[in-house]
């Protein structure tokens, strides 16, 4: 009887994993990801002013937005840097956080702000991280959240899609 539950649980562990290799998508023509290929895409309209890629990991979620932004007037470093910051607070807006914590990056065409924080929804305490990246004409909101307590297996799955990030 061990033996069978033993080769059953190798079998679903082998199934699981294979439905959440990574894949390798380009998100713009200069930013790719690794992302799970158990995932959703939505597009929201025909000239794909929004795009966002879906999926769920156990109990985590994981989202890619990316928004199209063509904002006359805005050539200017500071009105850049102005707008992309008014985009992030638009997007966490709607969570009820507490502990922020914040980088920003800012480089030649990429301004890119990494954020934590704790929030609370139904009762339940969750974590999240995103990474947010303006580069030419895109916002591109990668989110990642997860039960707290963080579990080894959550960080581990965060932290592989996260460093799979490549920007050229």
């Amino acid at each position: 009887m061990k033996k069978s539950t033993s080769l059953l649980t190798v079998i679903l562990v082998i199934l699981t994993s294979c439905n959440n290799q990574p894949e390798n998508i380009r998100l713009t023509p200069d930013l790719s990801i690794s992302i799970p290929r158990k995932y959703k895409l939505i597009v929201n309209d025909s000239v794909k002013y929004l795009r966002s890629w879906q999926t769920s990991i156990d109990d985590d979620q994981f989202a890619i937005f990316i928004y199209t932004i063509k904002q006359p007037g805005s050539s200017g470093n500071y009105n850049k840097k102005q707008a992309f910051k008014n985009n992030i607070e638009a997007f966490i807006q709607t969570f009820d956080f507490r502990n922020l914590d914040s980088t920003f990056i800012y480089k030649e065409d990429l301004i890119q702000s990494d954020l934590i924080f704790d929030f609370g929804e139904n009762d339940n305490k969750n974590r999240f991280f995103g990474r947010f990246i303006s580069q030419k004409d895109y916002f591109i909101a990668i989110c990642y959240q997860m039960p707290y307590p963080l579990d080894r297996y959550s960080k581990k799955i965060k932290d592989q899609l996260f460093a799979s990030i490549e920007i050229k």
